[in-house]
């Protein structure tokens, strides 16, 4: 089973996880959830970019926490035979923050990181360096050719009907999983991978 996931967080240094989305993909099979975690405090800075907010949180986590659904999540995890993420030591660093909080040790089979994976495929240049640039998330939809129609699409009819936009955990997972498909039918290697 491979699980596909994304975060939204409190800010960039690993403070606290907002909002948790993840794909299971057992072999064509899909199971997806989503989290919402109540925090005491988001920097304006992340607010700017997610727009959720301490109050919006509280309401969409149903005052719930991290702790909350922990075992759930370390389940799902650990079950996974490999973890997907864009940036993948971003997210990890948080979900390893998330345990600790909770005196436990954050485990998974194997990872799988799509930012790092497609830079020497996407080939963007970095400017006046010989090397190449890490891909957005959004730019490695659009080299797949998934479109954000596709992805709201996805994501409405996979997490329970509920909307979803950029920089929602669950759109970005969508776009993740949804790009990782299309590839695979022109990358061989990625096949045997995912």
């Amino acid at each position: 089973m491979i699980l596909y996931f994304d975060t939204e967080t409190s800010g960039l240094y690993p403070g606290r996880i907002i909002q948790l989305a993840y794909i299971m993909d057992n072999r064509g099979e899909l199971s997806c959830k989503n989290f919402y975690f109540a925090v005491d405090y988001i920097e304006p800075s992340a607010i700017a970019v997610h727009g959720i907010s301490v109050d919006k949180l509280k309401v969409l986590s149903d005052g719930k926490t991290f702790s909350d659904y922990a075992d759930e999540i370390y389940d799902d995890f650990i079950s996974a035979d490999m973890v997907v993420a864009h940036n993948f030591r971003f997210d990890l660093s948080f979900m390893i923050a998330e345990f600790r909080y909770l005196d436990r040790i954050f485990r998974y089979n194997s990872s799988f990181d799509t930012m790092k994976y497609f830079t020497s495929i996407m080939k963007l240049s970095r400017g006046s360096t010989n090397s190449y640039k890490y891909p957005k998330l959004t730019e490695l939809t659009e080299f797949a050719e998934v479109y954000p129609y596709d992805v709201t699409k996805f994501a409405l009819s996979n997490f329970n009907g509920t909307t979803a936009a950029s920089h929602d955990a669950r759109f970005d997972t969508a776009a993740m999983y949804l790009a990782c498909r299309n590839m695979k039918g022109r990358i061989d290697e990625l096949n045997d991978i995912l």
